[in-house]
């Protein structure tokens, strides 16, 4: 009978070499011929090259391959990071490299300085090349030209960039070509960078802006407005002022691809309703959409009331009880939902919840003083999420107020939980949002294992009383369940 070595199978080798480190892949390599043309284009499909600076021995050192041998593998590479002093001269053309990170700082100087402005001709080194990453460099209006026009260049990420006065042109010329763009820690330097009137950027779909400074708030929303075909947008800042960000509608067919809007800023209910207003058709596809910051409050809510229809996940930082309520009981198709407070009184007196499609729920359900015996009606009404696999009621209220977490016992009601078979979290408390401490006992774990077959942990205080809870914890563990006191995945 005639057996095939598995590693014959290219995607077999292919998966084998994934988990494989450089040392691990060179070892192959030697094995035999047939080992060697099977390994030999993962070794040299990702290659990093460092030359920075030992602040020990005030010396430079180099690591990764030589230039001998980057020369002989040159048309294996496809992706290619570059750390520390190199210049154009350390280079050679690579045919095949599609993704090129430059990674600089200037020769005597901190690690975190700028480097200085290199004017590579990419057309020239990589004619394929489609995604550039730099960090840490000036761009000057030569280096734009070299560095970003390049024709095939669709993906640019730059981090810790200083963009000179005279190449605030040419950025804008470069970034209508790209159909990925990510600024973190951009600053423009000069007066003031404005975006020509008639420009728009045709082929972005997905934008991040994380403090770009130099770039008003204005700029940047307008920015935004540029671009029809947008699919993700993802802002960043410190400070807003939404009257002088949108002061007309956005086109019908603008944003029509949008499925993925993230703009963590801190305007109030009365802004948050002028951006909806004015940019709410866009909403009609956008099944993603995440408002951390500031209040979202009745007018808000309002505006963006049309579109719960088509929400699968959405987050928001501060909001009424009633706004909350809402949600649950308006958004079907919803899969996660983020958000603040809300009271168990308006869950027992609101309508039946529609989000029966929930996987994941972060909230604080919290009771007023005096309202402990409605605590049943909440469980009653979470055990209709039977799809749900994240309950995170950490978030929690200040310490002010008057009131309760609600407690996840049998006696208050935790029985009829024993729907939610898919339920594999479960966050009591949470480190940044000041969660309050449980008072289970060992028969309320004993039922949560016995009836939440896939749970895998429980993060937050079960029990006031250390004794109490290191019985809880060790029950836990003989089940194979993780136990930690804060969940820092928020």
């Amino acid at each position: 009978m005639l057996t095939l070595n598995a590693l014959e199978i290219s995607e077999v080798a292919a998966l084998v070499a994934s988990y494989l480190q450089d040392e691990d892949l060179a070892s192959c390599i030697r094995v035999s011929k047939n080992w060697q043309d099977m390994f030999l284009p993962h070794r040299w499909r990702d290659v990093t090259r460092s030359y920075i600076r030992d602040w020990d021995t005030d010396r430079f050192k180099y690591f990764g391959p030589r230039q001998e041998a980057l020369n002989k593998h040159r048309h294996l590479v496809r992706d290619l990071t570059l750390r520390g002093y190199f210049c154009e001269d350390d280079m050679c053309p690579l045919p095949n490299l599609r993704y090129l990170k430059i990674h600089h700082h200037s020769v005597g100087v901190g690690v975190h300085t700028l480097g200085d402005i290199f004017n590579w001709d990419l057309a020239g080194i990589s004619p394929l090349l489609d995604r550039l990453l730099l960090i840490d460099l000036n761009l000057n209006r030569q280096s734009c030209q070299r560095l970003l026009e390049h024709p095939r260049l669709r993906s640019l990420e730059l981090w810790r960039v200083v963009i000179m006065p005279d190449a605030v042109e040419e950025i804008w010329e470069a970034f209508k070509n790209l159909e990925s763009l990510s600024m973190s820690w951009v600053s423009f330097k000069g007066n003031g960078p404005s975006i020509p009137t008639d420009t728009v950027f045709t082929r972005l779909r997905t934008l991040v802006m994380k403090n770009v400074g130099d770039l008003s708030h204005s700029q940047q929303f307008y920015m935004v407005l540029r671009c029809p075909r947008l699919e993700s947008f993802e802002l960043k800042t410190h400070s807003f002022e939404a009257r002088m960000t949108i002061n007309h509608p956005v086109q019908e067919d603008r944003w029509s691809q949008l499925d993925n809007l993230r703009i963590p800023l801190s305007p109030g209910d009365e802004e948050w309703a002028f951006i909806l207003e004015r940019i709410g058709n866009c909403f009609e596809n956008v099944p993603c959409l995440h408002l951390s910051g500031g209040e979202f409050g009745p007018r808000s809510h309002k505006a963006l009331g049309p579109y719960f229809r088509n929400l699968v996940d959405l987050r928001f930082t501060y909001g009424d009880s009633s706004v909350i309520l809402d949600v649950l009981c308006s958004c079907p198709k919803l899969e996660i939902l983020h958000g603040p407070v809300i009271f168990t009184s308006d869950i027992a007196e609101g309508r039946p919840w529609v989000c029966q499609q929930l996987r994941e729920l972060k909230i604080c359900i919290y009771d007023k003083e005096t309202e402990q015996d409605l605590q049943p009606m909440v469980f009653e009404r979470l055990s209709t999420l039977v799809r749900l696999k994240t309950l995170d009621v950490s978030w929690a209220v200040s310490d002010g107020c008057r009131g309760g977490v609600l407690e996840f016992r049998l006696d208050c009601g935790l029985g009829q939980l024993a729907s939610l078979r898919e339920l594999r979290t479960v966050v009591f408390y949470n480190r940044s949002t000041f969660g309050r401490t449980q008072r289970l006992e060992m028969k309320d774990v004993e039922w949560m294992i016995d009836n939440w077959k896939r749970l895998v942990a429980i993060y937050g205080r079960l029990n006031r009383d250390p004794e109490v809870e290191t019985h809880l914890i060790d029950l836990l563990d003989d089940h194979g369940i993780l136990h930690a006191y804060s969940n820092r995945t928020r």
